[in-house]
């Protein structure tokens, strides 16, 4: 984020360009340099006064104690931890002013000397406020979906008439990619990706050109929506490369679903080795999803799912037992051999494939957020499903339940819609859980369904856009 801030940051832009000088003093003298996070500086103007009160000099009295470089030194801070404390300033203060720290980067001058830039939340002083703006629910805005990404680029007019020039584009590129390798197509959607991002940003105003949040926003939706119009050609690309790793861990997956290994012997403690329906459903569409944010999102939702399944599970036993016990903690280690297990239930047809898709045609992963975690997941996962021998397994437990009915997927789905109807509420109106949503669903599922319940099978169909339907099979529950 610091990085992003301090190139796009409208201050740090001005400081560098209008007032130079000041810039090229402050930098000499080591001293420390004060820049405001965008958010803060919605409209605000940079005047000499304000770059003066931003640009702090050591005090000669206190080693953290810092004065604003105006004439007299008008301001002065004291540096206490991650704050900036406010102690004196021309005007009496009411309360006391702290100003968050975000992040520290150093910097070098002509002489080699280390210089500070400190990212701030807000402005050192109280007087300067930022004004709230037309578009500030676009700064809140998450992109999870393929339909959250063209939700954004759609939400500009200015945005229509550079996507339309891109579709005929991306047909001749299809074109293109046919002879090539699966590096130099990645590399050159990635260029076509950059070529339209710049077009696009530059439609708008050049302080919106300067969010951070802004341009990721827009990268994110931008490479989704053209990875949703060349996945079938780029996945099928992908899923010819790695056709012996998929037909390897589809293999095993078959081989231990066919022995009916259950959680417990994967390592997991008997009191977690409980039916995940839920996430076996969500895990069981991955293949249905043509863009990359729609894949990542269904491996986290599946890893939610386990969690809230378990945590459900865990509350009801601990209800029944007696108040000297104590209730059962999952650790992080548990969740491995669970997700195992999933995906054994799952069976999924392309999973190394999926894997290198998500992770290599999504240029905007951070490795800090939970997206990224739930891909490093998956991976330890595949990696620990790749040493399992079906017959070197540990023992079953007799206390492990194997099979999940579709009676008791009901009676599931049934006490979620009474907890809906009793609430008085419109259900869109009503926040729920991943595993309430998983059991609408489900629920959805056998109401449409036509085959006998003793197949023990459901039929899934989903619409992937406007224009095509898949239909999956997905596989009984049975553990």
């Amino acid at each position: 984020m610091a990085t992003d801030e301090i190139e796009y940051n409208a201050y740090y832009h001005t400081l560098q360009n209008k007032f130079r000088r000041k810039y090229e003093q402050a930098l000499s003298r080591c001293w420390m340099i004060c820049v405001p996070c965008s958010r803060a500086l919605r409209g605000l103007n940079i005047t000499e006064e304000f770059v003066e009160l931003h640009i702090l000099r050591p005090s000669p009295s206190f080693s953290s104690h810092y004065a604003s470089t105006d004439e007299g030194s008008s301001h002065i801070f004291e540096l206490n931890g991650d704050s900036l404390i406010l102690h004196k300033a021309p005007v009496q203060i009411a309360e006391k002013y702290a100003v968050k720290i975000l992040s520290v980067e150093s910097g070098y001058n002509k002489e080699y000397q280390q210089y500070k830039i400190l990212i701030t939340d807000k402005p050192l002083s109280p007087k300067y406020q930022s004004q709230p703006v037309e578009d500030d629910g676009i700064q809140l805005r998450k992109i999870n979906s393929l339909a959250d990404a063209v939700g954004f680029l759609t939400h500009f007019p200015v945005h229509i008439e550079v996507l339309i020039k891109l579709g005929p584009e991306l047909q001749q590129l299809c074109s293109s990619l046919l002879s090539d390798s699966l590096q130099v197509v990645r590399e050159k959607v990635h260029d076509t990706m950059s070529c339209y991002w710049m077009t696009l940003l530059k439609t708008h105003p050049l302080d919106r050109q300067r969010d951070a949040h802004f341009q990721n926003l827009l990268s994110i939706s931008l490479e989704n929506f053209i990875m949703s119009r060349l996945h079938d050609l780029v996945f099928q690309m992908v899923c010819n490369k790695h056709n012996e790793d998929d037909a390897q861990i589809l293999g095993l997956v078959k081989e231990l679903a066919s022995a009916g290994v259950t959680a417990d012997q994967l390592g997991a403690p008997e009191d977690f080795a409980i039916p995940l329906p839920a996430a076996v459903v969500e895990l069981a569409s991955l293949d249905s999803l043509n863009c990359p944010v729609d894949k990542l999102s269904c491996l986290r939702t599946t890893l939610d799912l386990i969690l809230a399944e378990l945590k459900g599970a865990i509350v009801d036993a601990h209800s029944v037992l007696s108040k000297d016990s104590q209730m059962p903690t999952l650790m992080t280690d548990d969740l491995i051999p669970l997700l195992v297990t999933v995906i054994i239930q799952a069976k999924p047809l392309h999973m190394a494939s999926n894997l290198y898709y998500m992770e290599n045609f999504q240029w905007t992963l951070s490795p800090s957020d939970a997206t990224s975690f739930s891909l490093v997941t998956f991976k330890a996962a595949i990696q620990e499903l790749l040493t399992l021998k079906p017959k070197e397994l540990r023992p079953r437990s007799e206390k492990v339940r194997r099979e999940l009915r579709l009676e008791d997927l009901m009676k599931v789905t049934v006490e979620v819609g009474q907890r809906f109807e009793r609430s008085g509420e419109r259900r869109e109106e009503i926040p729920i859980s991943p595993l309430d949503r998983q059991m609408e669903r489900i629920t959805a599922m056998i109401e449409a369904s036509t085959q006998d319940l003793n197949d023990e099978t459901l039929h899934l169909t989903e619409d992937v856009d406007q224009n095509k339907h898949v239909t999956g099979s997905l596989h009984p529950f049975v553990l």
